[in-house]
């Protein structure tokens, strides 16, 4: 191991020297090497050195353009990742359905897939079997592999996941615990895997494709069916080992509240999940009391949803409109308590009762109520995450190992 005689470990820095190097042409789309001297503190040499190497290793390529000088002719280097030379599979997997996207490094889809897996019988292996075929056959179909270097597969799941390890601890009901997810995908695909937490993934690729501004301490919460959240916190460089799930959800908005699964009592999901809002309006449901709901159900309270819930909330159902203005509050609570024991730089909501005008603007009012809550935004890739997120996490990783 190459060392100085201060003990440091030169091949590190200059694995984290590429890394920089990486990430900040990325980011920037095109750059100068003058650019990239200033912003990272690196010596000319060293950036020559290894900028040798990408450009000879395919990652990265020269681009000239004229310079705004009064020397006539005086053209500029720069610099530009070969993103349409690479590939990244993302999936969710949730209890039903597993989702599939594959773009490259520009965020182009390359293709996309939705599968049902009832068939698979909740069993980790089957579930898995069914996804590498569906995989494969995608890949094979639309030619990426001859066309791109494929960099890995990001997976993601509900619940506990060990993502150093790639082992879905415990995913509540979509297969059984301790499934050894990442080592099954990769002999069967040999090809790197990365399984993360869904709600981790979804933030990850919230603050890795739009670039934030202050992305290095960020609260990304999705409503929708229940309430989860995950946060960032980093010193140096963003990794996807930095996020961390959080159970916002079960914090307890109503200490005299209903019980909830998880044990405890007036937890924000007996009052903010979809099941529990659904189960408080079928009490309410009635020609009289909610005309709306009633006329877009034929009278039937067997199919009270959530999308017709939003629509007779639209149409001012007014047991409805109480209904979600408990929710909002609660909500607005909840969030307030987490910038308070957080303080994030940003929090991010994401999720389609977000799409919903009338619930933004009741969930807005809200948090008006309380300090610090200009600090919360809505998702800037909403409802397009959940495979975008793990395939973000793969291309981030790959950055993150200086293109290794």
């Amino acid at each position: 191991m190459l060392q100085n005689a201060n003990g440091i470990n030169m091949l590190d820095v200059k694995k984290r020297n590429r890394s920089a190097i990486l990430k900040l042409v990325f980011q920037n789309k095109s750059i100068s090497r003058k650019e990239i001297a200033a912003t990272l503190g690196l010596t000319p040499a060293a950036i020559t050195l290894i900028m040798t190497d990408l450009i000879n290793e395919g990652l990265i390529s020269e681009s000239y353009v004229e310079q705004s000088s009064n020397k006539k002719g005086r053209k500029e280097i720069m610099l530009e990742m070969n993103n349409r030379k690479f590939a990244a599979v993302g999936v969710y997997i949730s209890k039903s359905k597993f989702r599939v996207i594959c773009i490259d490094l520009n965020s182009k889809i390359l293709f996309e897939d939705v599968v049902h897996t009832a068939d698979c019988h909740n069993k980790s292996a089957k579930i898995l079997d069914k996804l590498c075929t569906i995989i494969e056959e995608n890949l094979t179909n639309y030619d990426v592999l001859r066309t791109h270097k494929l960099l890995g597969i990001g997976i993601s799941v509900n619940g506990i996941v060990n993502t150093h390890r790639g082992i879905s601890i415990n995913s509540y009901g979509i297969w059984e615990n301790n499934a050894t997810v990442s080592s099954y995908v990769q002999s069967k695909l040999d090809t790197p895997v990365l399984l993360t937490n869904n709600i981790c993934a979804m933030a990850h690729g919230e603050s890795f494709l739009s670039n934030m501004t202050h992305p290095d301490n960020l609260l990304f919460i999705k409503y929708g069916p229940g309430v989860g959240a995950a946060r960032l916190f980093y010193r140096y460089s963003m990794s996807i080992f930095d996020f961390k799930s959080i159970e916002l959800g079960h914090t307890i908005a109503d200490p005299h509240g209903l019980p909830c699964v998880c044990g405890s009592q007036g937890c924000l999901e007996t009052i903010a999940s979809y099941d529990s809002i659904e189960k408080s309006i079928v009490d309410l449901f009635s020609e009289t009391h909610t005309p709306a709901l009633y006329q877009l159900l034929d009278g039937n309270a067997e199919n009270i949803s959530m999308n017709a819930v939003m629509e007779a909330f639209s149409k001012q159902d007014v047991p409805i409109k109480i209904t979600l203005e408990r929710v909002c509050h609660y909500f607005a609570i909840a969030i307030k308590n987490a910038i308070n024991l957080l303080d994030p730089s940003i929090v991010v909501l994401y999720g389609e009762l977000f799409e919903n005008p009338d619930f933004r603007k009741c969930l807005a009012t809200n948090l008006k109520q309380f300090s610090d809550t200009d600090k919360v935004i809505f998702s800037h890739y909403n409802l397009q995450l959940e495979a975008l997120g793990p395939a973000s996490t793969i291309i981030n990783y790959f950055l993150e190992n200086g293109g290794n």
